[in-house]
Parts: C-alpha cells; structure tokens; sequence
C-alpha cells in the first residue's frame, strides 16, 4: 500500500526495491559460499555481494529521505530484510566455520524480540524505525561479515583466538542492541 503522502510512486516502488534486494543478494552470497570452492573468484564474488548488501542498507534510508519517500511501512520493511539477509549471511559463515554457530542464533533472538517490541511499538503509535543502537549493531555485524569471511586468509598469521574475538564481539554488541527496544517496549505498555 502507497503511503498517501508520497508524490513519487516509482520512486517509492525503487527505494522498497533497492531494501528488498539485499535478501536475493544474501541468498546468492550464501550459494556462492556454501557450494563453490575456496578460490580466489568465489571469494571476490562473495566480498562483491556483501558490498551490495551493505551499499543498499547504508543507502536506502538516506535516499527516502532526501527525496521524501519516507513512511512507516519502509521503516519496517528495511529491518525486515536486514534481518533476513544478515541470518543469511552469518547462518551461511557459520556453517564455513567462519563464525561460532552460537552468533547467528542470538541474532535471530535478538531479531525476533525487537520485532515483538516493534509490534508494541506500533500499536502505541510509537515510530518503528531504528534506533541508535540498532544502527551501531548494524556496523558491527556489516563489519564483521567481511571480517569472517576474510577470516581463513589471515588466522594462520594471528591465530584462531581471533574467530573467538569476532565472533563474541558481534554476539555481545547484538544483544546489548536490544535493550533500548525492549526499553521503549516496556515503557510504552506502562502508559
């Protein structure tokens, strides 16, 4: 549904494109990773799909904005496929042994309960969009999955205490994002 303040319809269709894209992206970065071998080409494919992952999450809110194609169904849709697209790539360096298989489960968690908080949110008319801290656990985990990826290229040279490092890192730095949903959650069922 077509928000009724936006004047621009194909550039509002553009921008939820440019948001949903990251999941097919994810999807082929996780093909290419699993199936493929460990050579050079596959890992410039998968470094190039995560770059377009990452480009169309640093770039779609700033584009709405400018051009005023902002709305509550894009500020939903956008950790919708941020979600998606990241459990893919981390379920997908999880099982190249790249990150602890712990980290992507307590993304999905985490996931899971700023989207119960989100749904409290709206129903106390609350803005859904992202927080602060949503936005630094995005960083990390954008981080971190060329990190990992890059992972077995540089392991033997500083040691394995490192896919330890990153990948507690990344878990800690989730969770902890989580508290100031569940914060204004709370709050917001309380008035």
């Amino acid at each position: 549904m077509m928000p009724e303040n936006i004047k621009n319809k194909k550039g509002y269709i553009m921008i939820q494109a440019v948001t949903l894209a990251r999941i097919p992206l994810a999807i082929i970065f996780s093909i290419i990773l699993l199936t493929g071998k460990n050579s050079s080409l596959n890992l410039i494919l998968c470094l190039f799909m995560l770059a377009l992952i990452e480009i169309s999450d640093a770039f779609d809110g700033i584009i709405a904005r400018k051009f005023y194609l902002v709305s509550e169904y894009g500020a939903a849709l956008d950790p919708y496929a941020d979600s998606i697209s990241r459990l893919l790539v981390y379920s997908s360096l999880a099982a190249s042994n790249r990150v602890l298989l712990l980290l992507p489960l307590c993304m999905a968690l985490r996931d899971v309960t700023v989207a119960y908080s989100r749904i409290i949110m709206a129903k106390k008319n609350i803005s859904v969009s992202a927080k602060k801290s949503g936005k630094i656990k995005a960083m990390f985990q954008a981080t971190g999955a060329f990190c990992a990826l890059l992972g077995p290229y540089y392991w033997s040279h500083i040691g394995n205490w490192s896919f330890y490092a990153l990948s507690w890192v990344i878990i800690i730095v989730t969770l902890l994002s989580s508290i100031e949903y569940i914060t204004t959650a709370i709050l917001a069922l309380k008035k």
